[in-house]
């Protein structure tokens, strides 16, 4: 699957999808690129809408955004409702006081959820919350999250440092034409292997 997912990522940096200077360009180019209307998408989440605006020379951005899923890949594994993304998270030891359990339970109540949707600072994660979102993007990406019968972290998160950083590194050497489908897909295994016995 993930030959696959390279042949496809290839396919797309030989025919010039990418802006001149892609592999060197920062978050914050890519957004200005966006924001600027020299790029037709880009990979985001629901902070895109406020980022590319920011980064834009106006500072208005790109005013009518949408957003869609990855396409399907004939024969692939999984479902188009699948998604990968981050999150928010919060962890609290068994020997916590109750004010940190307390405040969770704040953070996560309907009201607050609420709060966080009309801010535009999140995706509410209590169900009813959502109808505090705003943002027509912000809908639509709390609406795929909904959907989804499987979520995925993203996977150099996911995974070991040591075998996300290999993914991200090679995947580089993909868009670089450094190396092949094949070749970056061994060389994952590989640390993959060492790092996850």
């Amino acid at each position: 699957a993930f030959v696959k997912a390279g042949e496809e990522l290839k396919k797309l940096v030989d025919m010039g999808a990418f802006q001149d200077g892609f592999l060197g360009a920062t978050h914050d180019d890519m957004q200005a690129t966006f924001g600027n209307g020299k790029a037709a998408m880009l990979l985001g989440g629901q902070w895109t809408p406020e980022t590319q605006k920011a980064n834009s020379a106006d500072q208005k951005g790109v005013a009518n955004l949408g957003m869609f899923g990855f396409p399907e890949v004939e024969g692939g594994a999984g479902k188009g409702t699948d998604v990968v993304g981050g999150g928010n998270g919060f962890a609290v030891g068994k020997d916590a006081s109750p004010e940190a359990v307390d405040f969770v339970k704040y953070l996560t109540s309907l009201e607050n959820q609420t709060v966080i949707a009309e801010a535009g600072s999140g995706i509410p994660v209590v169900a009813g919350a959502e109808a505090g979102l705003k943002d027509p993007n912000m809908k639509l990406v709390q609406q795929a999250f909904a959907k989804a019968e499987y979520f995925q972290l993203y996977y150099d998160q996911f995974l070991p440092a040591l075998v996300g950083g290999a993914i991200n590194d090679e995947t580089q050497k993909l868009f670089a034409g450094q190396a092949t489908p094949e070749e970056v897909a061994k060389a994952i295994e590989a640390v993959a292997a060492e790092n996850m016995k």
